[in-house]
């Protein structure tokens, strides 16, 4: 599969001698531990980047080296939880792998012995009413390759689950079909009905009934929150979803489920509609007319060139660069429009507490391993389908957090965050970190309209890879999807905190210890991978603001809720390590 290739404006815009110095600003950018209100360096850079560069501002807005943590209570020693459970420590690689947008109903919903779409005498009980027809929509099985599902933020999880009755998915996608796909719009699916309650079977995803048959699938698996992919990630690596005011203040962070800030590569204004039109050159008239919208004319543009090229060279620092520009006149209507766009561009500051800073405190080695190509999510998850956003080891996004916590970039741990192709290389050598993250590419995701088989061939690739690694001995894969993606599940989910539980996701562990053909019934969620991994690796040690020196305002300890399960339950550590078993129709990138 090719990688997603950046346009490099050689020869389309008439910035591209700026484009150096851009790179050179952009790697040292903090936008967002700058005052917005004065006129300052970053506020002309931002947009200079976006001017200049045309799309590839995201692929370069990383951070500058690490600095001191700014640890306000003094580290505690003493972990939350008891000792690790006996045999746990046979596990010394922990690989998650995430994909997208699919209910445990929706793939495992007729698996034998597992709490599935209830039937009798194989014909389903349960309906979803269609508020366009006013049938109600009986589950059926779906083999299409390709599908539609639902909208799938906070407020369709709630509308989904509609107070426990669990039948609000085709309302939901009927009225985001109306709103959500243009007439041949590239990406949309153009269905004869809505398909959320459509199931696969084991003939449709075979691997995928392959190992929850031979290793444990768990059916009681619950998305953390009760939104979308962002929040959800977010959980992944540390427990909460916030929304932070003050840089490098975990106090200053509130709770958000639905809108923690977005990445500057996910938003709907410059960086969708001025950089889409821009990218075939800015003397194009649907590039005007964007620059136009944003308050950009070229003539504010030609200004900043000569500006900067009087001021900067490509070769002088930042420091030296930011102070020339400072010093310089500008008119004050530019200055204005100039910090007005620069706010659309600054990233947000996740400066709560994620794993990431535990596992550097205790020396656990980490990785967290993106798939070169497109972003398969939208932002307004009340759309089905929007425009691809590039993706790659170095542009941070809502597939992507971590380079956006400040402990990430403290700890000097940006150098983890690579390129998938370093997964493999580490697997086949046998130097996989204590703990791996995996997220994939749209292509491969299984996020509507992706196809499922390309996901499948995706996952069975890496298991096998894993399998055939020296490390297979040692490690537990754990397998699972972020969110619910719109369609149908037929179980209510526990409520645990005001962000969740979310609606209910497959989950699948596969380890040479887990136990064979084992259903897990316990209640779970993606909180269970944390708690897994600070049992394993961290001594019980739990993302706690009384415990974990840097405390932060989170609402709770989701590792300690008492509703959560243990996956411990789901590994026999007495038995001796269970050979791979290696699929066919695997594809590794």
């Amino acid at each position: 599969m090719k990688k997603a290739q950046r346009h490099d404006g050689r020869t389309t815009s008439p910035f591209a001698s700026m484009r150096r110095r851009a790179r050179v600003w952009a790697a040292g950018w903090r936008a967002h531990h700058e005052a917005v209100s004065a006129m300052s360096a970053v506020a002309i850079v931002g947009i200079i980047a976006v001017v200049a560069s045309l799309g590839l501002v995201q692929a370069q807005l990383t951070f500058g080296s690490a600095s001191a943590a700014n640890v306000t209570a003094t580290d505690a020693t003493a972990p939350d939880a008891t000792a690790a459970e006996p045999g746990i420590h046979a596990i010394k690689h922990v690989v998650i792998i995430m994909q997208e947008n699919r209910s445990f109903d929706s793939y495992f919903g007729t698996f034998p012995g597992a709490d599935g779409i209830p039937m009798s005498n194989g014909v389903p009980t349960v309906c979803a009413p269609n508020p366009l027809t006013g049938a109600c929509v009986k589950p059926f099985h779906d083999p299409q390759d390709v599908n539609a599902g639902g909208p799938h933020g906070a407020g369709s999880a709630v509308a989904d689950i509609n107070g426990g009755k669990m039948n609000g998915f085709v309302g939901q996608a009927e009225t985001a079909q109306k709103k959500g796909c243009a007439p041949n719009a590239p990406l949309c699916v153009n269905t004869s009905t809505t398909d959320v309650m459509g199931y696969k079977t084991g003939a449709d995803i075979p691997n995928y009934w392959t190992y929850a048959k031979d290793f444990v699938l768990q059916d009681h698996l619950f998305e953390s929150n009760a939104s979308w992919s962002l929040p959800s990630h977010l959980y992944m690596v540390s427990e909460w979803s916030a929304k932070c005011t003050v840089a490098d203040d975990p106090s200053s962070c509130v709770n958000a489920l639905e809108s923690p800030g977005n990445p500057p590569d996910f938003r709907t204004t410059l960086q969708k509609n001025l950089i889409g039109e821009c990218r075939g050159g800015v003397a194009k008239p649907a590039c005007q007319a964007e620059l136009a919208k944003g308050g950009i004319t070229p003539a504010m543009a030609a200004e900043l060139h000569a500006l900067i090229k009087q001021k900067c060279a490509a070769s002088d620092s930042y420091a030296t660069c930011q102070s020339a520009i400072d010093k310089a006149t500008l008119p004050a209507a530019l200055k204005s429009k100039l910090i007005a766009a620069s706010n659309q561009l600054a990233p947000p500051d996740y400066a709560w507490t994620d794993l990431t800073y535990l596992l550097h405190k205790q020396k656990v080695s980490w990785g967290y391993y993106v798939f070169n190509g497109t972003e398969p999510d939208c932002e307004n998850d009340s759309a089905m389908t929007c425009a691809p956003v590039k993706q790659n080891a170095k542009t941070p996004g809502i597939w992507n957090p971590l380079p956006y916590f400040d402990t990430v970039r403290q700890d000097g741990q940006l150098g983890n965050i690579q390129s998938l192709t370093n997964f493999y290389a580490q697997a086949k050598k046998g130097t996989l970190p204590a703990v791996s993250w995996i997220d994939p590419t749209d292509a491969v995701s299984e996020h509507p309209p992706a196809k499922v088989s390309a996901g499948q061939a995706y996952v069975t690739g890496l298991i096998n890879t894993v399998m055939q690694s020296p490390d297979w001995d040692s490690t537990a894969i754990f397998l699972s999807w972020d969110d619910w993606g719109g369609f149908y599940d037929h179980v209510k989910p526990p409520v645990v905190d005001e962000n969740g539980y979310g609606l209910r996701v497959p989950g699948i562990v596969i380890s040479p210890y887990a136990k064979a053909g084992y259903i897990d019934h316990q209640t779970l969620s993606h909180d269970a991978y944390v708690k897994f991994i600070e049992d394993d690796f961290l001594n019980g040690q739990r993302l706690d603001p009384k415990t974990d020196g840097r405390p932060d305002p989170r609402p709770d300890v989701r590792e300690n809720n008492p509703q959560l399960g243990n996956l411990y339950s789901d590994f026999d550590f007495s038995q001796p390590p269970r050979s791979p078993v290696i699929l066919p129709g695997g594809r590794t990138y």
